[in-house]
């Protein structure tokens, strides 16, 4: 077979263009499990950082909910009371792990939010114990208020603007769906001892299914 001549050859590169940027970031992309794709695009594909920046505005705005009078106090408390709880459990399986590996000096900032979140889970526990309708429940609210709103900003400031940095865009959509996940089967409540990695793991299976057993005969005598 004759060799091609100088304009074949010109022609025939002509014909096969070279891949553009998108083309070669859906390439890349593909290198993900299949299961991991469908599973974030199954759950929204969120980024993490996005996912619980979102969540503290709503727990803001759950405190100043829960310390309103009235025939909804209950209601607003205990909604509270989960959404802190299952996001901490997110927080402490998947992103400080995360960030204890990730970043620059990530152990001691991963340290540090552990010891805020230590010191925070006993304020809500107290807090969980006197309940909306207890004596001393407006204080108790607003010192588990200040310790938790100060956390998260600290958070936001440090920990998430490093990892969004720090770890690439799909790998923050994983982590976010698996902050989702976890969140699912989660206890709805403070639990002092569960405080790390460790714990929030083997607690879930457990401890995440009595709560909501709990919490579904406490609403069905409330109504």
């Amino acid at each position: 077979m004759g060799t091609l001549t100088k304009s074949a050859a010109l022609k025939t590169a002509r014909a096969k263009p070279l891949l553009t940027g998108k083309a070669m970031a859906v390439g890349v992309a593909t290198t993900t499990p299949a299961w991991s794709r469908r599973m974030a695009r199954a759950l929204g594909g969120e980024n993490v950082v996005d996912l619980l920046t979102r969540q503290h505005r709503q727990i803001k705005l759950g405190f100043l909910r829960a310390a309103l009078p009235g025939p909804w106090r209950r209601r607003n408390f205990d909604r509270l009371m989960r959404l802190l709880a299952v996001h901490e459990a997110a927080e402490e399986a998947h992103v400080h792990p995360v960030a204890r590996r990730a970043l620059r000096h990530g152990r001691e900032l991963a340290a540090r939010r552990r010891g805020e979140e230590k010191e925070a889970k006993q304020l809500l526990v107290a807090l969980w114990r006197t309940g909306p309708d207890g004596a001393g429940y407006l204080r108790r609210l607003n010192e588990a208020r200040r310790a938790v709103t100060q956390h998260a900003a600290r958070e936001e400031r440090e920990e998430f603007k490093a990892l969004r940095k720090a770890i690439s865009p799909s790998r923050l959509r994983m982590l976010g769906t698996e902050v989702k996940v976890t969140q699912v089967y989660a206890p709805t409540r403070p639990h002092r001892w569960v405080n790390n990695e460790a714990a929030n793991k083997l607690a879930a299976p457990v401890l995440g299914p009595v709560d909501r057993a709990l919490d579904a005969v406490r609403h069905r005598r409330a109504s």
